[in-house]
């Protein structure tokens, strides 16, 4: 199994996602009370590490929409991402 590092911003926004659902960046921004600037950085890297899912939405204003994966599921549900950090 691969060990994966999650800093802490990461971390909190898949626990938004899997507590919310799907969202649009800047909902997610929002309620992580993180700059959209930095959100769409987290969420390149975590979308290249398979943790969250991104596609095209027309009807979001970010035109996006952003899901957990089921692997960053399991990982926030076994309580791993806790202690996982950079």
């Amino acid at each position: 199994m691969m060990r994966i590092e999650l800093d802490d911003n990461e971390r909190k926004i898949l626990e938004t996602l899997a507590r919310s659902g799907a969202t649009s960046p800047s909902a997610l921004a929002a309620e992580t009370l993180t700059l959209p600037a930095d959100i769409e950085a987290m969420l390149r890297t975590l979308n290249d590490m398979g943790l969250v899912l991104m596609r095209d939405d027309a009807d979001s204003v970010d035109g996006k929409l952003i899901a957990i994966s089921a692997e960053a599921r399991d990982l926030i549900g076994s309580g791993s991402a806790a202690q996982i950090k950079r």
